[in-house]
């Protein structure tokens, strides 16, 4: 990736530097512009050879880099962030102390990793000392850094806040899609055998651990406090089945309920978005202790706040101090196989939003949208580039023809309406707004409580009712 984007970092220096000449619509003259590079946006991966550090091994985290390092899992087989978190507290927090409820016998008396500033880590790339066999001295064991990054060829590079953005789409759903598994005991599960005797070796939970059985019995393994039952799976793929969103809120994730089997499916990344932000805490009250729904309630809590459309400094504030210890609080409860470097990108997501505002510009969703709109486009597989091209053409021809059709022709700019507008609108205050669907209707036979509750619905909301009740 760096050698396609050396062309680019050329013409950024040279935009900045020198300028660009551009036409003032307005003004009707020409002024020299000045480009410079804001941020850059990917999913994890993509972050990772962006800004030439590698996220994998056992120190993944971009941010923190070399200051945290993952402890590895012998059973699970790879590097997890459990007990990674503490040194983010204050030093009198009593999670420090703490030497049962995280890594058996361990205080953390270390002070909060300190982030670099864009002048330190240009500093720390030139100091690298190349190999003879390729890469850099030290990788691997000392930093991960695995080539040098042309943005630091950046004249203000030093100056750069946040030149690299975490995505908090990828981020949400990867975690909201583990705790999913988890809570219902999935194939996709982080509580999983291996992760008990994991969890048996570095933590204190004697009721959690898997003992050998007696003989002529079967390995077996302790049932978890935030694990639900079968019979408790079924009545949550119930109530899922029967929730009802208000229109183009969210996707039916009822489609994917199977009772059959108890498995949900065809989940994506903002159906995750809206279940771990509306419907986990509750989904699982009363099915799992009071501490661990108040845990998952939080979390629900810090990404709701987080996603907010807008973001005040105090709430800010207040989720730069919630997220390592909601990181802590979730170690005091779920296995260590739980936590990959999604679960600990949460410490550092409130600063992000303090240097780069609100999340709806630096998430994922619209360059989605926007990918799965070209993909369409492509039909033909051996040219797709053409193809895309071609299809792109025809559109904007389209559209531009299609502003000349007559006002009673349906067109991109006179879609037909998606509801009945021309029914006869009430007169009652209730029934105000948009109507009934354009889809055909669908007969259905009322029980005595639906009629119940719909004439209590009436009685409470319908403010020309309220004088014969008062």
């Amino acid at each position: 990736m760096g050698v396609f984007m050396e062309p680019m970092i050329d013409e950024l220096i040279k935009a900045w530097d020198v300028g660009v000449w551009t036409y003032d619509r307005a003004t009707e003259s020409s002024f020299k512009m000045h480009v410079w590079y804001h941020y850059s946006l990917h999913d994890f991966l993509a972050y990772g050879l962006f800004c030439a550090w590698c996220v994998h091994g056992k120190f993944p985290c971009p941010i923190c880099k070399e200051a945290v390092r993952f402890t590895w899992l012998k059973k699970g087989g790879k590097y997890s962030s459990f007990d990674k978190h503490r040194q983010f507290l204050s030093l009198d927090h009593p999670f420090r102390e703490d030497i049962k409820s995280f890594t058996k016998g361990v205080k953390v008396t270390d002070p909060k990793p300190h982030l670099r500033t864009g002048a330190e880590v240009r500093a720390h790339i030139d100091a690298l000392v190349p190999n003879q066999d390729g890469g850099f001295v030290g990788y691997g064991e000392q930093h991960m850094w695995t080539h040098k990054s042309g943005l630091t060829r950046l004249p203000y590079f030093d100056d750069l806040l946040l030149p690299h953005n975490i995505d908090v789409m990828h981020t949400e759903k990867n975690i909201a899609e583990a705790l999913w598994g988890t809570l219902m005991d999935t194939d996709k599960s982080k509580d999983n055998p291996k992760a008990r005797v994991d969890m048996a070796e570095l933590c204190d939970r004697p009721k959690l651990e898997i003992r050998p059985p007696q003989p002529g019995q079967r390995w077996k393994r302790p049932k978890a406090d935030f694990v639900l039952t079968s019979g408790q799976r079924r009545e949550v793929l119930n109530w899922i089945k029967t929730l009802m969103y208000p229109d183009g809120y969210a996707a039916n994730i009822s489609r994917g309920v199977n009772l059959q089997t108890l498995r949900f499916s065809g989940m994506k990344s903002h159906d995750y978005h809206i279940w771990i932000e509306r419907l986990l805490p509750s989904m699982v009250r009363g099915y799992v202790p009071e501490h661990v729904w108040l845990v998952l309630a939080k979390l629900s809590y810090f990404f709701r706040q987080l996603c907010a459309k807008e973001l005040s400094l105090a709430v800010v504030t207040k989720l730069e101090t919630m997220a390592p210890e909601l990181v802590c609080e979730l170690e005091k409860i779920f296995p260590p196989g739980f936590f990959l470097p999604m679960q600990h990108l949460i410490a550092h997501l409130p600063n992000e939003a303090r240097l780069g505002g609100p999340v709806q510009a630096r998430w994922c969703y619209p360059i989605e949208r926007c990918l799965k709109t070209l993909r369409k486009k492509c039909t033909n597989k051996a040219r797709i580039e053409a193809s895309i091209a071609e299809a792109s053409l025809r559109e904007e021809v389209a559209n531009f023809t299609t502003a000349y059709y007559k006002p009673n022709l349906p067109s991109r700019h006179n879609p037909p309406p998606r509801y009945n507008a021309g029914e006869v609108e009430s007169t009652l205050s209730l029934f105000k707004g948009q109507l009934g669907s354009t889809s055909g209707s669908t007969p259905m036979r009322l029980d005595l409580e639906e009629w119940r509750k719909i004439t209590l619905y009436v009685f409470t909301n319908l403010v020309e009712v309220a004088p014969f009740i008062q």
